[in-house]
């Protein structure tokens, strides 16, 4: 087999329109029988969120349109499922362009130096085959992490808004389970007393929630709004929370539309 140092600026470039294509399957088999709704879970809100959020330009286009007469009325409001299609659609019309492109490449440019050294982050200067190269890949790394966010979406009952107790051992709060690894991985807020939280800090990446008996009733019930919103949601506790946190456990019931109880060593 032909290393890449072997292999002329044509057969690179073929390989790349391959990886394009291979990439771009691998992110519509990812999406593939996804409920509209599931596309807008589990999600936290990163400052990129936060300036789409603020980005008002559809809206004022609209509102020109029902200024000049030409529509009556916005459209309907949980239109999710039109806009995952338009999304998917304008990705399907982006990969075509690029593999035109690439398929149009001469071997002059395709040695053209494209990105300058840059030494803060000791990122190569690469020619233009080179860059895309690297980048014929990218959805196909995505399609794997929308695989893993459709897994747990599942698995946080997320389309229900619930929020899930995980039960620690009391005996070595430590055991977790794979799946409760994953739960704690992905979690949006991961809640508990300093001992829960301590025994799964190695494996949660979410926002740790202090449950001390201060602002228990402020946590459980922005766990309970944050659920509604989609957000992941975990509270860990040491022991049954039925029997030894019942008054967590009540905060639970009455903020939260579902909670689901997990055993952290099934």
């Amino acid at each position: 087999m032909a290393t890449e140092k072997q292999l002329t600026l044509l057969q690179r470039r073929d390989r790349v329109l391959e990886q394009l294509d291979e990439s771009h399957q691998a992110l519509h088999k990812s999406l593939r029988g996804l409920d509209p709704d599931e596309a807008f879970l589990g999600s936290r809100w990163s400052v990129w969120e936060v300036l789409k959020h603020l980005d008002i330009e559809d809206y004022v286009d609209m509102l020109e349109k029902i200024a000049s007469g030409e529509i009556d009325m916005f459209p309907a409001f949980d239109n999710r499922e039109n806009k995952l299609r338009e999304d998917i659609s304008r990705l399907d019309e982006t990969h075509r362009r690029l593999r035109t492109v690439v398929a149009n490449l001469t071997e002059e440019r395709m040695n053209q130096p494209t990105t300058p050294y840059n030494p803060e982050y000791n990122y190569p200067g690469l020619t233009l085959l080179e860059l895309l190269e690297r980048s014929s890949v990218h959805e196909a790394t995505h399609a794997r992490q929308i695989v893993e966010t459709r897994k747990y979406i599942s698995e946080f009952t997320a389309k229900e808004r619930a929020v899930t107790f995980i039960v620690l051992d009391p005996t070595d709060p430590t055991k977790i389970s794979p799946s409760a690894i994953g739960l704690l991985k992905y979690a949006d807020n991961v809640a508990g007393n300093y001992d829960a939280l301590n025994a799964v800090r190695n494996f949660a990446s979410g926002v740790e929630q202090l449950l001390d008996g201060n602002r228990n009733v402020e946590i459980i019930s922005r766990m309970g709004r944050d659920a509604r919103a989609g957000l992941w949601n975990v509270v860990c506790t040491i022991g049954s929370p039925s029997e030894s946190h019942q008054p967590l456990l009540q905060l639970a019931e009455k903020y939260c539309d579902k909670i689901v109880i997990m055993q952290s060593d099934r």
